[in-house]
């Protein structure tokens, strides 16, 4: 068996296009950088140990959990480090950080993950391949997994909109940080110039795709910081699709 590394690292150099009117790289900067770190990891292992999935199989993430010290700045150097917690039956779980090239802590961040057969739609159980898996399960970037968050009970809800083409990935379907994006853009821009993300806690419970109509609801249920339940749910049955938890701090 070749030899597969533990972990990964990422640099990047915050673009133009990353940040926001503020030069911000905020919550969908960071979780891009994570996501990108996390295939070329998985890449990696997968060169070095031979096909984990059959061609009609897919890695999706099902939770993900992020604690942001700051955001990064537009033209800052940061080095993004992932790897994996372990896998159990049906689950994998893979950690992040984000720091400066100081080395102090952007963001840290735990997500977890199925992989999920596109034909049959069942999830594949993970027990055959985790021996072969490289894992450091004693490392953890927030001392424990992503976990499940409530539906907003009372939320208030924006009009329709479409899912374009542009919003899926090379997995044709929506990119997980498009929920993100849908569900902060829904606070407006008088809010979000004045507040950071601290904390995101983010479910996937079902797929969208590129013709659907959705909508976003959000609901505060806290004064300090600022937290709000929130979702995005399909127009057609009334389906909850994602659900987040986020928390914001005011820019003092």
């Amino acid at each position: 068996m070749n030899p597969a590394p533990n972990e990964w690292e990422d640099r990047h150099i915050v673009k133009v296009y990353e940040s926001d009117n503020l030069q911000r790289a905020g919550i969908l900067t960071l979780f891009n950088y994570f996501q990108n770190a996390a295939w070329a990891h998985y890449n990696e292992v997968d060169k070095a140990r031979g096909p984990f999935l059959s061609p009609s199989q897919i890695w999706a993430m099902t939770r993900v959990e992020v604690h942001i010290a700051r955001p990064a700045k537009w033209q800052e150097e940061v080095i993004v480090k992932t790897w994996s917690r372990g896998l159990e039956k049906l689950m994998a779980y893979r950690d992040f950080i984000i720091t400066d090239k100081a080395g102090e802590k952007i963001c840290a961040g735990s997500a977890s993950w199925v992989v999920i057969d596109m034909v049959t739609k069942k999830i594949r159980r993970l027990s055959d391949i985790a021996s072969k898996w490289p894992s450091e399960p004693e490392v953890s970037a927030i001392g424990k997994n992503a976990e499940k968050v409530k539906s907003p009970e009372d939320p208030e809800y924006d009009r329709p909109f479409l899912i374009k083409y542009s919003d899926m990935d090379v997995n044709q379907h929506v990119n997980s940080t498009r929920y993100i994006q849908w569900m902060t853009d829904s606070l407006g821009r008088d809010f979000l110039e004045k507040h950071d993300v601290v904390k995101c806690e983010i479910n996937y419970v079902d797929e969208a795709m590129p013709g659907e109509e959705v909508f976003t609801g959000r609901q505060k249920i806290a004064e300090n910081p600022q937290t709000f339940l929130m979702n995005v749910t399909r127009s057609g049955d009334k389906k909850e699709v994602c659900r987040a938890r986020m928390e914001f701090r005011e820019i003092k």
